[in-house]
């Protein structure tokens, strides 16, 4: 399901909910949720966990492609970290899930 799918799924339950509505309070709240994110903060999902994004000093180096094809090895400078904890009742959920599919 893709996001314009799970806005109309959304409106489709509430009857005095508009698709537009149900749209401008979702992108308000994943803006907002982006935000507390970027800034370095844990951020409480609720039903699904826990998310934090630290900036971290880079070590070693990674090998990119350039312009034309030309493989160029530089130096790693900045390093993005993502800590993501679960919820108990949502990982269950997920794994679940997961079997279930793989089984059918």
């Amino acid at each position: 399901m893709n996001h314009t799918q799970r806005i109309a799924h959304v409106a489709r339950q509430r009857r005095n909910l508009t698709k537009a509505l149900v749209r401008e309070a979702v992108d308000r709240y994943l803006e907002a949720l982006a935000k507390e994110i970027a800034n370095g903060e844990w951020v409480d999902i609720p039903g699904i966990g826990k998310v934090q994004v630290s900036r971290e000093e880079g070590k070693g180096y990674v090998t990119s492609i350039a312009p034309g094809g030309q493989r160029v090895r530089r130096k790693v400078q900045m390093r993005l970290r993502t800590r993501i904890r679960l919820y108990e009742r949502f990982r269950l959920r997920c794994r679940a899930e997961v079997n279930s599919v793989q089984y059918s």
